[in-house]
């Protein structure tokens, strides 16, 4: 038989062969890895794990399939169960084999400390994070710190006071914009409105030229929705981060776009690089840049690693979303609250009687106004900021947890803090280690409606925060709402734009009240299109809602 008969006949047999060993390694494979995620989890709930005295459900400790479930699956809804666990097992709970939660408000400074005391954040929390070499998704508190400072100093309140003036036309630019909506029939989303101004200020201070969102016709086309398209892809990320790369992969389907996120992309990937590109060649030529983001960063003393236009660019994106999302949904709660509740509009606008609409006060003139201010804190507790938890790693030390709990109806009644099981409505005393190196976090959703701090907590009553302001206990209650208020994040991470956005919020409801909302009124629009339900990072009103609209009349 030649040779070539014999490999005709023996191919099919090897081919054969090939395939069962194929089949049989993938097997193979499949099972020595669920046997080694089997030992894992049984290593994590084994009472020789670090974190084995903290209470939680078996499978959350075990594993991350309670977090995947509700926050993939059910979308964003994790923070629902995190609150029902706490009801059950306690103040202190393991959330995932490596993560505790918290619903304690005498931890938080703890677990957000500053002085030195360093707090990384978790690989998990960020790894979904679409700008992950941003500040906002550093890991390690040295390096966060380091490539913090230069953006500090930009965002100051001193640079905000300098920069003012191009906020306050952008004020009055949307005041503007939404009084030529009179007469028609065509109700606006407010939040699409309150987008457009927030993107046109983040732009015209961080990168020196507006987006041109309120100078255009419509309202249309703005980065909300592609915002929101981005931050869809968090949890996803946070569990299959290879997936992150195919980000890029949007730039090759640019024409096939929504217009929208088509120029979102366009800016992100075509015109932030070359503004970068323009930055470098000014300041190489010793000539002094208008301030931007780009000029600052570049001009610091940061590494040629971290100056590169990929890395600015991430920080650019990172502060568009931040800088867009969060202060347009706090003007969005804050108008339909206050034109829902024609009493706390009135006391306002009294307050404001004096101030010329057309020339606003400077912003750190209507800081001391007392009832503008209690009605900007309160738009900030109910709008949350950041709604999903938000945690913190020890590098260098333990945390040790010591508080009390009254079981509730359901609860495990403190058998699991090691006590025999109290009666309903008994006091259970709880002390917790918290190993360094494992994450603590605690949720603005559950904080910000804390009745011991916020009674009443789902109402709208600024009056809360001038008890506050008038109260020299510091034990009282009204005192501590202003310490729990966890609308810019806590500690030595706390919201780089935060007095950026409060620039913003005063100024805006003070045009707001004066000019437009006598003219403004509410359009099919009920408590539950502002109310939390779930987020993705930022907070979600129920799937279905239409958004805070109105007409102008």
């Amino acid at each position: 038989m030649a040779l070539e008969d014999i490999i005709q006949v023996s191919l099919p047999y090897y081919e054969a062969a090939v395939a069962v060993l194929t089949m049989r390694n993938a097997l193979l494979l499949l099972c020595g890895w669920t046997v080694y995620r089997l030992l894992l989890a049984a290593w994590y709930i084994s009472p020789f794990h670090p974190l084995s005295h903290i209470p939680g459900p078996i499978l959350a400790r075990a594993t991350y399939l309670p977090e995947f479930w509700y926050d993939t699956f059910k979308f964003g809804r994790y923070t629902h169960e995190i609150k029902r666990m706490h009801e059950i097992y306690g103040p202190i709970i393991r959330i995932s084999p490596h993560e505790v939660h918290c619903n304690d408000v005498q931890f938080m400074d703890e677990i957000y400390a500053v002085s030195g005391r360093k707090r990384n954040k978790p690989p998990h929390q960020v790894s979904g994070h679409f700008t992950a070499e941003a500040a906002f998704s550093t890991i390690g508190h040295d390096q966060h710190r380091l490539r913090r400072a230069p953006l500090a100093k930009f965002f100051s309140r001193a640079q905000i006071a300098q920069l003012e003036p191009q906020i306050q036309v952008s004020v009055q630019s949307l005041c503007d914009k939404l009084l030529a909506q009179a007469g028609k029939a065509e109700p606006i989303d407010v939040q699409t409105a309150y987008s457009c101004f927030t993107s046109d200020v983040i732009a015209e201070y961080c990168f020196g030229e507006s987006f041109g969102f309120l100078a255009q016709e419509s309202w249309e086309p703005n980065f909300r929705r592609p915002t929101y398209a981005m931050l869809r892809t968090i949890y996803v990320f946070r569990f299959f981060p290879i997936l992150r790369h195919t980000m890029a992969l949007g730039s090759l389907f640019i024409k096939y776009l929504p217009e929208d996120t088509a120029l979102m992309l366009r800016t992100l990937n075509t015109d932030v690089p070359t503004q970068i590109k323009r930055t470098k060649a000014t300041l190489a030529a010793g000539r002094t840049p208008r301030p931007t983001i780009f000029g600052t960063l570049l001009s610091s003393s940061l590494s040629a690693r971290d100056k590169s236009a990929a890395r600015l660019a991430g920080e650019a994106a990172s502060l568009l979303a931040a800088g867009t999302e969060t202060a347009s949904w706090t003007l969005a709660v804050a108008t339909y609250h206050l034109l829902s509740q024609p009493a706390t509009l009135a006391r306002l606008a009294a307050e404001l009687h004096d101030c010329d609409p057309a020339r606003l006060p400077p912003w750190q003139a209507l800081e001391r106004l007392p009832y503008l201010g209690a009605v900007v804190r309160e738009a900030l507790r109910l709008s949350y900021g950041v709604s999903s938890r938000s945690a913190r790693v020890a590098a260098e030390e333990e945390m040790v947890y010591r508080g009390s709990w009254t079981p509730g109806r359901g609860s495990r009644g403190g058998a699991e803090h090691g006590e025999k099981k109290k009666k309903l409505g008994e006091s259970v005393e709880v002390e917790h280690v918290i190993p360094r190196g494992y994450a603590v976090g605690m949720s603005a959703a559950l904080v910000h409606h804390d009745e011991a701090v916020y009674p009443n907590s789902h109402a709208f009553v600024p009056e809360r925060w001038l008890d506050a302001d008038n109260n020299d206990d510091d034990d009282d209650v009204a005192r501590r709402s202003e310490r729990c208020l966890m609308s810019f994040g806590k500690g030595s991470r706390a919201c780089l734009g935060m007095n950026l956005a409060y620039c913003e919020l005063y100024l805006a409801l003070a045009a707001l009240t004066l000019r437009v909302f006598p003219h403004m009124r509410l359009f099919e629009t009920t408590e539950d299109d502002v109310r939390y339900d779930h987020d993705m990072l930022v907070p979600l009103t129920r799937d279905g809602s239409n958004g805070v609209r109105v007409v102008i009349v």
